[in-house]
């Protein structure tokens, strides 16, 4: 009997199931189809028969080719990882390392602040505002007009002062003038006192001769005549003590003539300085800038009534610096003149340089309005800071100076292992330091000679 035999459509396949022995317990094959006597297809049914081998003896097949597929994508996303991984080490590494050398060689802060110096405007009189010349964030220079106050009070009063001074000069003149008249006066009693004394001098003798002649030449002379002669001396002393009473007089009131004009010179003077106040209260009617800068926290307008010392507006000035406060910690290898990176939080893309100007004689809380008192309750170690002064190379900043203002948060970054900058920098006009200033000082310190304890 002759029949076809057709490849099943169905691929055979295995199914494992797990047993108590851990063997293969099933082998599956694939349905069958024939062609019977009278041609027509027959189906035989699906043969199963019991795989009784062990699972860790099976003959391993090789995979399909769906699941060859699958296992793909695994394999390049872990190779992808492998990758990232391997390029983010490499790149942290490098970082790190770079980040340790620079480390190593410099220290820096993000405990700084832009510093400069702002000087509060105010009034030194009382008055009402007449006109402001300027307005917030304007520049000014040096001397000029800010605020002019109504200066007509001023101007009365210095009117009636100079009056004043002339009438008190002309007082002066007349003291000066009654000198040499007292002088004189004084001159005349002087001669009339000597006239007088010469006189008393002669009766004196006459008297004493005309005694002798009566006592001693009888009667040569009468009694009439010698009493005349006697008369005639007392009176001559009288009259020469009066003249030198006289004299005494003169001359006290020359004394007084000098005192007088001593106080007629006072008065004149006092007017004088009267006069020179006035002009100093005039001239306060129009207040200038002491400094050059930008005008800020302007509070005044036209019209407004002012009193003294009332605060109108601040001007701060054109010289800034960076205020660092370094660690203790980090104050080893820190010297003046050292060069210096800084960073501005306000300007990120901009870098700066600097150079170390001085530190402070202390750290921040030993200037505290509450210093600490560490001998007494329980102490807890607290790292201290000190203030580090910073100066701005100018050239690295005159792009963006009129950016950086007081206030701003910075990021100093000290190269303690560069060579010192043995020059300082130029400075405005105004604020000019000596060519001769030593990097181990200050730059703004103007002595001649090292200041004690100035780091070496």
């Amino acid at each position: 009997m002759n029949r076809t035999i057709q490849e099943p459509n169905i691929r055979d396949r295995q199914c494992f199931a797990e047993n108590g022995t851990g063997t293969s317990t099933l082998e599956a094959r694939g349905p069958e189809t024939r062609t019977n006597r009278d041609g027509a297809t027959e189906k035989e049914p699906m043969l199963v028969k019991e795989n009784t081998v062990p699972r860790n003896q099976v003959a391993a097949r090789p995979p399909a080719r769906n699941s060859n597929r699958a296992d793909q994508p695994t394999n390049r996303r872990r190779r992808r990882i492998l990758v990232i991984g391997a390029v983010i080490g490499v790149l942290g590494l490098f970082f790190g390392i770079r980040y340790w050398m620079y480390a190593s060689t410099h220290e820096d802060t993000d405990d700084a602040y832009v510093t400069g110096y702002t000087h509060q405007i105010s009034s030194r009189i009382t008055g009402t505002v007449e006109e402001a010349f300027v307005d917030d964030n304007w520049h000014v220079t040096a001397g000029q007009p800010l605020l002019k106050l109504d200066p007509r009070d001023y101007e009365v009063a210095l009117q009636k002062d100079r009056a004043s001074y002339l009438q008190a000069q002309a007082q002066l003149a007349q003291a000066i003038a009654q000198i040499p008249l007292a002088e004189a006066q004084l001159a005349q009693s002087q001669a009339q006192a000597d006239a007088s004394k010469a006189n008393a001098d002669y009766l004196q003798r006459t008297f004493k001769r005309n005694s002798e002649l009566f006592y001693q030449g009888r009667g040569v002379i009468s009694k009439q005549d010698l009493d005349t002669a006697q008369s005639q001396a007392e009176t001559s002393v009288a009259t020469y003590k009066a003249n030198l009473a006289a004299v005494n007089v003169a001359k006290e009131n020359l004394k007084v003539a000098h005192a007088q004009e001593e106080a007629a010179r006072a008065q004149t003077e006092a007017a004088l300085a009267q006069v020179h106040n006035d002009e100093l209260q005039l001239s306060y009617c129009t207040i200038v800038a002491p400094v050059s800068g930008r005008i800020a926290e302007k509070t005044v307008q036209t019209g407004n009534r002012v009193s003294v010392g009332q605060a109108l507006m601040a001007v701060v000035e054109d010289n800034v610096w960076i205020e660092a406060n370094l660690k203790e910690t980090q104050l080893e290898r820190v010297r003046v003149g050292q060069p210096v990176d800084i960073t501005i939080d306000a300007l990120p893309h901009y870098r700066f340089k600097g150079r170390v100007d001085s530190l402070q004689p202390g750290t921040g809380s030993n200037f505290a309005l509450l210093p600490p008192d560490n001998a007494t309750g329980n102490f807890i170690k607290i790292v201290q800071r000190v203030p580090v002064k910073i100066l701005f190379d100018p050239e690295s900043i005159k792009a963006v100076r009129d950016k950086i203002v007081p206030g701003l948060s910075a990021e100093p970054s000290i190269a303690v292992t560069q060579p010192v900058i043995d020059k300082p920098y130029p400075e405005a006009p105004e604020n000019e330091k000596p060519s001769h200033q030593l990097a181990s000082e200050p730059v703004t310190q103007i002595r001649g000679v090292p200041a004690t304890g100035v780091m070496q």
